[in-house]
C-alpha cells in the first residue's frame, strides 16, 4: 500500500515536471521568434543608418567641392575633412555591426594614410571640431563631419572677406 502511494507521488511529480518542461519548451521558441524578428529589425535598420551615412556622404562631398582653393585651411586639413565625409558609410557600418567605437575606425583608416596623424591634429586645432571628436559616439561623428564641412566653407568666406 505504502509503495503504491509512493509509485502514485512519484509519477504526479513526473507529470508535474512535464508539464513545466513543456511550457519552458514553448516560452523558449516563443523567445526565440521574438529574438529573430527583434534581429531583422536591427538589420533593417542598420540598412537605413547605412543608406543615410551614403546620402549624407554624397551632400557633404558636394559642399566640399564648393570650397575653393584659398580656403584657410591647409591641403592636409582639407584632405582630413574629406576622409572624415568619405569614411561616413564604413564608420556606420562598422560602428553598427561590431562594438567599436568611431575614433577606433579613424584610427584603423588613417593609419594608411602618410599624413594621418593630423586628424587628431585638426580636431585639437579647431575648438568646435574637439568636442564632438572627443564625444566618441555615431552621432557626434555624424555632426563632427557637418561641422568640419561647414568650417571649411566658413573659413573660406572669412578669408575671403
Amino acid at each position: 500500500m505504502v509503495w503504491a502511494v509512493l509509485i502514485g507521488v512519484l509519477v504526479v511529480v513526473l507529470l508535474y515536471i512535464l508539464w513545466q518542461m513543456d511550457l519552458l519548451d514553448k516560452a523558449n521558441k516563443r523567445l526565440k521568434q521574438q529574438m529573430a524578428a527583434r534581429e531583422q529589425e536591427l538589420l533593417k535598420l542598420q540598412q537605413a543608418a547605412y543608406q543615410l551615412a551614403e546620402q549624407q556622404k554624397n551632400v557633404l562631398l558636394q559642399q566640399l567641392q564648393q570650397v575653393p582653393a584659398a580656403t584657410v585651411l591647409s591641403p592636409v586639413e582639407l584632405k582630413m575633412c574629406q576622409l572624415l565625409v568619405q569614411t561616413l558609410p564604413l564608420l556606420v557600418k562598422e560602428c553598427c555591426s561590431k562594438a567599436i567605437t568611431p575614433q577606433q575606425v579613424m584610427k584603423s583608416q588613417t593609419q594608411r594614410l602618410p599624413d594621418g596623424a593630423h586628424l587628431a591634429l585638426m580636431m585639437k586645432r579647431h575648438n568646435r571640431l574637439t568636442t564632438l571628436w572627443q564625444n566618441n559616439t555615431m552621432m557626434s561623428h555624424l555632426q563632427l563631419c557637418t561641422v568640419a564641412v561647414a568650417l571649411a566653407q566658413e573659413e573660406t568666406q572669412a578669408k575671403a572677406g
